[in-house]
């Protein structure tokens, strides 16, 4: 016996949930890579690059090694009372969010220890200080600032500042050791909403589901080296 189609129960449509696991620094793509691309590399593409310059990684070992275990106000005198400590790395738990299964995972610069118990997430940063850069740098410190508070492990931590710490040189001295530059360090809060980095995964969850969809920045040399290579 046929039963009519009217009277037939429709079966669930199964949606698969895609796997994402993004680094924070991959984040800072706005303004200076297309969606394209972003969408592109979270799904395994990749493209040859040049070495990391070397003088950064010195710089960044310098940095931390200067400030680890100093007070909070060397960093900035409005900060809490606490004290800076290397970061480390971090992990956050799976959290599926419109289809895809993000999973944060990196290594921090600084963390704040704070004396009240809350924590701050630091990045160093070796550039000319502008506000601009905390803009640039958000999504990359509302990363760190998830993965900490939603951990694959351990007991989450509450964070209560984010910002970046930027080393500027300012000028060239003799020393007794030699040449020396000197820098300023300028301490640039960064304000992160409630819900704003769960907006942003919701934002770029489309882009990691169809890359093919999503749309490339004007005059993006990789997508139209791309599409040279797909015709």
């Amino acid at each position: 016996v046929r039963q009519h189609p009217r009277n037939q129960e429709a079966a669930p449509v199964m949606t698969a949930t895609l796997a994402a696991r993004l680094s924070p620094s991959s984040l800072n793509y706005e303004d200076r890579r297309c969606d394209r691309c972003f969408a592109e590399a979270a799904n395994g593409e990749a493209w040859p690059q040049g070495p990391f310059p070397g003088i950064f990684a010195k710089l960044d070992s310098q940095q931390r090694r200067y400030f680890t275990d100093r007070s909070t106000s060397d960093v900035d005198p409005g900060l809490p009372p606490g004290t800076l400590h290397n970061g480390g790395r971090v992990q956050s738990a799976p959290h599926t969010i419109g289809g895809v299964d993000f999973t944060i995972r990196g290594s921090m610069d600084a963390l704040l220890r704070f004396d009240d118990g809350s924590v701050g997430v630091v990045d160093f940063k070796s550039s000319t200080a502008s506000p601009q850069l905390g803009d640039a740098y958000r999504p990359q410190l509302a990363a760190y600032q998830w993965a900490l508070s939603r951990p694959a492990s351990g007991d989450p931590e509450e964070v209560s500042v984010a910002g970046l710490l930027v080393f500027a040189p300012e000028s060239m001295v003799d020393t007794e050791q030699g040449r020396a530059y000197l820098v300023s360090t300028t301490w640039i809060p960064v304000e992160i909403e409630d819900g704003w980095f769960e907006n942003f995964l919701g934002r770029i969850a489309p882009l990691i589901r169809k890359p093919e969809e999503a749309p490339s920045k004007t005059d993006c040399e990789w997508c139209s080296l791309r599409a040279r290579l797909s015709s």
